[in-house]
């Protein structure tokens, strides 16, 4: 499946699986990427630093992609600690607990890396006769 992200011109092919208990199909994204963002984590944490130190966004990127990340975190931000204090405390803390810091999501907003399957690989022996 083709994905587009920031800083390629083309698009990306990624693998996809299917599970076999849930049959929801997984797709395989880059560890330097989000769920459902086309930016790198690196460049999300760097502008919502920015704003909740200097209080402005980024030149690079359009205003418009930084504000909704700064309504994701704060929305993030206010479930799960106190914002008003100190934004750069509250970002650190959303860091640190493997948290999609810019998501709206409440029910996807966790950093869940990829298990080894549960599911057990079942060795056949194939008959005598057989090839």
């Amino acid at each position: 499946m083709l994905r587009y992200f920031d800083g390629h011109g083309t698009g990306v092919w990624l693998k996809r699986y299917r599970c076999p208990g849930c049959r929801a199909v997984h797709t395989v994204r880059p560890d330097t990427h989000y769920r459902s963002f086309w930016a790198s984590w690196k460049t999300i944490l760097l502008c919502l630093y920015e704003k909740g130190k200097h209080n402005r966004w980024l030149c690079k990127l359009s205003r418009q992609r930084q504000q909704y990340w700064w309504r994701g975190f704060v929305k993030q931000a206010s479930s799960q600690c106190n914002l008003q204090d100190d934004p750069l405390w509250a970002l650190m803390k959303l860091f640190v607990q493997n948290r999609i810091l810019s998501t709206h999501s409440s029910k996807y907003c966790e950093i869940k890396p990829f298990r080894v399957t549960t599911y057990r690989i079942l060795a056949v022996t194939p008959p005598a006769d057989y090839g």
